[in-house]
């Protein structure tokens, strides 16, 4: 029995001493950055002892390092299961659960790192950054709020509280909190381009431009803070301004339609009527939104300023295909009436404009009067026939 006790303690000694050599080899391998040498001693620790902190904390750590996140998960709730609490297992597994668009995990870590530490202002903010992505934005602000009142100068906090003002259209509160944010600190980038995002959606175009030129020289605008200075500068009537910047917008870019309608107008401003039929096909052949009828309805104006009938009725057709916008049997009616010696078909459309909800009393009358004449003279030319 004694024989028996002693090997059992020698045992148990070989075992501590072997975690130890294990555990050195750890922090040796740690320090040089070789995570899978750290997974493999880690494991021979655990197997001597399974309930090894150090060396599961360890383990998770690494497999972390190396996007091995489902090892990494596991490590880190075995230690969740010895101590729930445990902080750098939540905050890891936070990160993992966010990484893996699991948001309603990522938000139970947090909630628990809260319940440790109430003076944490990131993990309020993560935990408002989180709410943003479940769309849960009452709670979402309400995180903010209390990361804020913690620390007013992190640009996360302000940017997330920023941009729910501006989602709901509280362009006092969030003007005022960038103003707050630029007097701290007038260099941040990202928060000049916040203040311009602000006063382009007020349409407040001087001061949108105003704003994005301060930027020339410290930063390429992207695509699209390109598009949106050239379409600031198209309503304060800078053309060449702004087919300079929207041009600039449409380098790799993969949504170019609304870019290349504001080119087409600007150029139609420009009297550049090839260049603006141009770009208004291409709008057309890009639309994926429901402007479509609008490009198809400047390209019919355009084409009939240009006595281009035959396609300037096509556009017309699909522009009222598309909106059902009573004014373009009208159009339609002027159009086919000029082009076409049958005029049977401006006389349809004439009367289908007669017949329709649109409001303009002296457009109605036109329509009917030159429904008629046309119907006389129809009747003539049969007559003489």
């Amino acid at each position: 029995m004694r024989y028996a006790s002693l090997i059992i303690y020698i045992s148990f000694q070989l075992s501590i001493f072997s975690c130890f050599a294990q555990m050195e080899i750890i922090n040796e391998r740690w320090l040089a950055e070789d995570y899978l040498g750290v997974i493999a001693a880690g494991t021979r620790c655990l197997e001597s002892d399974s309930i090894n902190q150090y060396c599961q904390e360890r383990v998770a750590l690494a497999s972390y390092k190396l996007g091995d996140f489902k090892t990494s998960k596991e490590s880190f709730l075995k230690i969740l299961d010895q101590d729930s609490i445990h902080k750098i297992s939540l905050e890891n597994l936070a990160k993992i659960y966010e990484l893996e668009e699991n948001i309603p995990k990522a938000i139970r870590c947090y909630n628990d790192l809260v319940k440790q530490d109430t003076t944490n202002a990131i993990y309020y903010r993560k935990l408002g950054q989180l709410y943003v992505k479940g769309e849960f934005i009452i709670d979402a602000f309400d995180q903010f709020q209390k990361a804020y009142a913690i620390n007013a100068k992190d640009f996360y906090t302000i940017k997330g509280m920023a941009e729910i003002h501006l989602a709901n259209e509280e362009f006092k509160e969030a003007d005022e909190l960038i103003k707050t944010s630029l007097s701290y600190d007038s260099t941040n980038i990202q928060l000049i381009l916040m203040s311009a995002r602000s006063a382009y959606i007020q349409k407040e175009y001087q001061e949108t431009v105003e704003k994005l030129e301060k930027l020339r020289g410290k930063l390429d605008l992207n695509n699209y803070y390109s598009k949106m200075l050239g379409f600031s500068y198209l309503q304060i009537d800078s053309l060449d301004r702004s087919i300079l910047y929207l041009t600039k917008s449409l380098i790799n870019e993969k949504n170019p339609e609304y870019a290349l309608y504001y080119l087409a107008i600007a150029h139609e401003e420009k009297e550049e009527y090839d260049r603006a039929i141009d770009y208004y096909e291409k709008a057309k052949q890009a639309g994926i939104s429901k402007q479509v009828d609008n490009y198809y309805r400047s390209l019919g104006r355009l084409y009939k300023q240009e006595r281009e009938l035959s396609e300037a009725i096509k556009n017309y057709e699909k522009a009222y295909e598309h909106s059902k916008d009573d004014l373009l049997l009208y159009l339609l009616a002027q159009a086919t009436d000029e082009y076409y010696k049958d005029k049977s078909v401006a006389v349809r459309y004439y009367r289908k404009f007669e017949k329709s909800d649109y409001p303009n009393a002296e457009y109605k009358a036109y329509a009917r009067q030159r429904r008629i004449y046309l119907k006389e003279q129809m009747h003539l030319m049969n007559s003489n026939e």
